[in-house]
């Protein structure tokens, strides 16, 4: 599978890529340049949005706007780039928030972590658009996120444990433990993004080890790699027309391509991102 480089060395730390299928954009964002990107799929016209702190994910909703997750703060952004806070956590100088998606309920997922990345003070939050609630305790790093509707599981990572944790979930993102999806150990690099297929098998970016693996949670195995011209390989996600295309962030490297967003075609169809209800927010 052949890598192309879409924007070379445009980000500072890309993080989050996201599809819209509908206004057929790939959004992400540069999370220490406080910059939202929107381009159309292999178009080299691109568009930004400058936010008010560290952004950390883009949440597509039912309408023009979209939300982001910035600080410790969710933000409602209008199609001329007015932003209006949501909501905002408990703002503790020792995190921000991290990684975050839609729910298949329309829920906001967004978890936290630790600024300096070495205690367990992040936790990981839903949002129904009118309260945040814990869902998840003592987290490093909260990052990668993935949904199995079939099988009524969801994957999260915590990237200092190099494993992805799989637990059951209803409606309201309760979670009840299931076990060990991924252990990483011995992969080179730590799991930081990542998205599913239709198969279920999860997508893996690996910080630090310039490459996205993809794995089969049932197994605990791997079944590819593809390796990535930037060691700070940071997330990736499925998007073009038909959901074949991976589309990569990296963070800024002197040594190598990192900093760009990268595109791979697959054999293998993604799944759509889920919308949160706007109607739902109560200001």
């Amino acid at each position: 599978m052949e890598i192309k480089i879409i924007y070379k060395k445009i980000n500072k730390l890309g993080e989050g890529p996201l599809y819209d299928e509908i206004k057929d954009l790939i959004y992400w964002v540069d999370i220490e340049n406080k910059k939202i990107y929107a381009s159309k799929t292999f178009e080299e016209k691109i568009t930004h949005i400058d936010m008010p702190e560290m952004v950390s994910a883009v949440f597509l909703t039912n309408k023009e706007e979209i939300i982001a997750s910035a600080g410790h703060s969710l933000y409602l952004i209008d199609s001329g780039k007015k932003l209006k806070k949501l909501a905002e956590i408990e703002n503790d100088v020792n995190t921000r928030f991290n990684d975050g998606k839609v729910s298949p309920d329309g829920l906001i997922i967004v978890g936290t972590m630790d600024l300096n990345q070495k205690r367990p003070i992040g936790s990981l939050y839903s949002f129904n658009g009118k309260i945040f609630k814990k869902i998840l305790k003592k987290m490093t790093i909260s990052n990668g996120l993935a949904w199995n509707t079939k099988k009524k599981i969801f994957y999260i990572i915590d990237s200092p444990t190099k494993k992805v944790m799989s637990y059951e979930y209803d409606r309201i993102m309760n979670l009840k433990y299931a076990g060990i999806a991924a252990d990483l150990n011995n992969e080179e690099g730590v799991p930081d993004g990542m998205t599913i297929d239709k198969e279920g098998m999860l997508w893996i970016a690996m910080w630090g080890g310039g490459k996205v693996i993809r794995w089969d949670p049932d197994e605990n195995k791997k079944l590819i790699e593809i390796k990535v011209p930037a060691k700070k390989t940071s997330s990736c996600n499925f998007g073009d027309r038909d959901l074949k295309t991976l589309f990569i962030t990296s963070a800024d490297s002197p040594d190598d391509l990192g900093g760009s967003l990268f595109a791979v075609k697959t054999e293998y169809e993604g799944t759509y991102s889920y919308r949160f209800d706007v109607n739902n927010i109560s200001f």
